[in-house]
């Protein structure tokens, strides 16, 4: 199917075509592979919301061609375009020529024709056109726990969460730039830690440099802190994306940190700035915001292809029903692109009924994650294989490169 977002009415021109006349019906429609949709920015003028349609067409399978004007065509915005997997573009003053669209539909570019444009760091992943893959629904595991690990009978008060449980159907996904959005619903559930272990793991699999990590402008400011960044850069000299919308990243045993700066304090949310910095820097297969605990902008979330929703195994918390309302109103939302980690699993903890599908992390060696803290390190997953087997075949491999074999 051929979608005409476009300010004239082409159906004539292109037989079974579907005209999107404005905006909003745009970001409305959902499209699936073998779909073409001819994207302009006179029906979809604003930056942001191109960004965020573009990217969820090529997720959900769809051929994107975007027309600009030419007061529009800059290097920056065609090198933005391709690495969202767009490569058939054109720009025009006055006049359109609908001979370029009649070549552009007919066509198809591939990486080779805008090469000028495709960043060098994922060109081994764009040689030839998009690819489609399957990704199959995660696998529940059905192995019975052994006798150490048989349940004990809990002592606590069941949870008012009310039992939530949202599979992920098979579907098909176009492999270009990933986007993760790491969030808690509660402080000190893990949400800094499963970012941190996400970013290692990703780059396990990924060449060097094909992994960013970016700190929520609402989150606190640790990155820094953490990974004793003045010894690489004087704090004075950092440039946050917040302040140019360019901004700067500082590479830490192969993952790009994206750091607040040190003393950040920032109620701001930053949602649509934000974005449009995330698909700017997006010429990685891989880009993870940690949240925190501060839920952040819908805009953020719905241009996620991941949503991981930390929550660490303490009862107390399972028991407030404000949590709980938060935690159902993210699933009814993005119930699809949302997995859940229960963090600091142990045999004592009762509630995979209540979480069927959840990824379990156990609670990892407290030495050995404050030796990395104190290092200034990211913590060592070689040394926890076995711990994190559930959170590398339920997040990460899913979202790897097929070509790169994850």
């Amino acid at each position: 199917m051929l979608y005409l977002a476009f300010p004239a009415d082409l159906r004539e021109r292109y037989a079974e075509s579907t005209w999107l006349v404005y905006d909003k019906q745009v970001l409305e429609t959902s499209f699936a592979p073998g779909d073409i949709l001819l994207l302009s920015t006179w029906v979809v003028p604003h930056r942001a919301e191109q960004l965020q349609i573009i990217h969820r067409a090529r997720q959900e399978g769809a051929r994107v061609i975007f027309v600009g004007s030419k007061e529009d065509e800059t290097d920056e915005w065609k090198r933005q375009l391709c690495a969202l997997g767009v490569y058939d573009f054109a720009f025009f003053g006055d006049e359109v020529v609908l001979g370029v669209l009649d070549d552009l539909i007919a066509h198809p570019r591939t990486p080779l024709d805008v090469r000028a444009y495709v960043d060098e760091t994922v060109w081994h992943l764009a040689r030839e056109d998009p690819v489609v893959v399957e990704v199959e629904a995660p696998k529940v595991d059905t192995d019975e726990p052994t006798q150490d690990e048989a349940p004990v009978r809990p002592r606590w008060r069941r949870p008012r969460w009310g039992k939530v449980s949202s599979p992920t159907p098979e579907r098909l996904q176009v492999v270009q730039p990933r986007l993760v959005v790491v969030l808690g619903l509660w402080p000190r559930a893990g949400v800094t830690t499963i970012t941190y272990l996400l970013a290692k793991l990703f780059a396990k699999h990924l060449p060097t440099g094909s992994v960013a990590c970016i700190e929520h402008p609402r989150s606190w400011p640790r990155m820094w802190d953490y990974f004793q960044l003045d010894a690489r850069m004087r704090a004075e000299s950092y440039r946050h994306w917040t302040v140019d919308g360019v901004g700067q990243e500082i590479e830490v045993d192969g993952v790009d940190l994206v750091p607040l700066p040190p003393g950040w304090i920032g109620s701001a949310d930053y949602g649509q700035p934000m974005v449009q910095y995330i698909f700017r820097q997006m010429r990685k297969p891989v880009t993870l915001v940690d949240v925190g605990a501060q839920a952040p902008s819908d805009m953020l979330f719905s241009v996620a292809d991941q949503i991981v929703c930390v929550l660490d195994c303490d009862p107390t918390f399972l028991s407030i029903a404000e949590l709980g309302n938060q935690y159902r109103a993210l699933t009814a939302k993005y119930g699809e692109s949302m997995v859940t980690v229960l963090n600091k699993w142990t045999r004592y903890a009762h509630y995979g009924d209540l979480f069927e599908d959840a990824v379990r992390v156990p609670y990892l060696a407290p030495e050995m994650m404050q030796q990395a803290l104190w290092a200034g390190q990211f913590p060592d997953v070689s040394a926890w294989v076995s711990e994190l087997h559930e959170l590398t075949e339920r997040v990460v491999k899913p979202l790897l490169p097929a070509r790169l074999g994850g």
